[in-house]
């Protein structure tokens, strides 16, 4: 689908001395940039304009030479059916699946009204730090939960209930051909089931009986999930999901986004640095932010 004049899901943020321009949808739908969108995002105040070429499904075709580059991945699910997924995932995943049912794990599609908003709102207030960091949503109140629900139209939720009480839930963000997966959250308490297992076998079926091909969970090993993105890593792998690596491209709109392209700006601060630098950068951030937390506890 090509950009015209609709900017309405554009964001745009500050990067040190240039602002950044992208699609918040820019994983689900084609992204094609031209001459008219280019110009009103100069108006709106951007500098910089970037978005990835999701090439497991449509390339770029002669992109410009003042386009600037970089290298991402993401965690990719070719999907072709719910059955063909179960053989490809293995026993021990598989073993998982039939633990959630065995300890009474029932996930359906459900509607995002009061009742769910209630039970997300529990899953969020039970802990400040999940995955070894602090966690955003820790606090937030009934009411915004559920304003949340209403304003997303193109999402699907999945529940994880344990008798009436929500265990989990799973949002997917519907897009062309392809399923995101946004957020996948379930209480502490009871992780001992299986929970996340279960949304993810139901996201699969689900997505698959639609004919999506795709399915995309976040970044594979991305360190701003801290000293957990080995095992966070470990679980998307053993659903079936892969690393798939992109190009993102960086179109220079002013002369503040063609300073910032020569300076390498435009990239990402993980992407400069070595794997052990990032760890350990990250290990420390996260331990600053859950002393934080703690302090304020108390």
């Amino acid at each position: 689908m090509a950009l015209n004049a609709d900017l309405d899901s554009i964001r745009i943020r500050k990067k040190f001395f240039f602002r950044v321009a992208k699609d918040a949808g820019e994983y689900e739908k084609r992204v094609t940039p031209n001459a008219e969108l280019l110009q009103k995002l100069r108006k709106r105040g951007a500098d910089l304009f970037s978005f990835p070429e999701r090439r497991w499904c449509s390339e770029v075709y002669e992109p410009q030479d003042s386009w600037a580059k970089s290298v991402e991945n993401i965690a990719l699910l070719n999907l072709n059916s719910y059955d063909e997924w179960l053989k490809r995932i293995g026993k021990k995943t598989r073993n998982m699946i039939r633990k959630s049912i065995r300890c009474g794990i029932r996930t359906a599609v459900v509607e995002p009204d009061e009742r769910l908003a209630e039970g997300v709102w529990k899953i969020f207030s039970e802990t400040p730090i999940r995955q070894g960091r602090v966690f955003s949503d820790y606090g937030i109140s009934l009411n915004r939960v559920m304003e949340e629900l209403h304003s997303r139209k193109n999402f699907v939720h999945i529940g994880a209930y344990l008798r009436d009480e929500l265990a989990g839930f799973i949002q997917l963000v519907e897009g062309e051909n392809i399923e995101r997966i946004l957020r996948i959250l379930s209480l502490q308490r009871h992780w001992d089931k299986a929970v996340n297992n279960a949304l993810i076998a139901k996201a699969v079926e689900v997505s698959a009986s639609k004919g999506v091909k795709w399915m995309m969970y976040d970044k594979m090993g991305d360190f701003r999930h801290g000293p957990s993105c080995l095992s966070l890593e470990k679980f998307k792998r053993s659903n079936g999901f892969r690393r798939f690596q992109l190009t993102r491209y960086h179109i220079p709109i002013t002369r503040k986004g063609a300073l910032a392209v020569r300076l390498g700006l435009h990239k990402e601060m993980k992407e400069t640095l070595p794997p052990p630098a990032k760890y350990r950068i990250a290990a420390v951030y996260y331990w600053l932010s859950r002393s934080k937390i703690r302090v304020k506890a108390h």
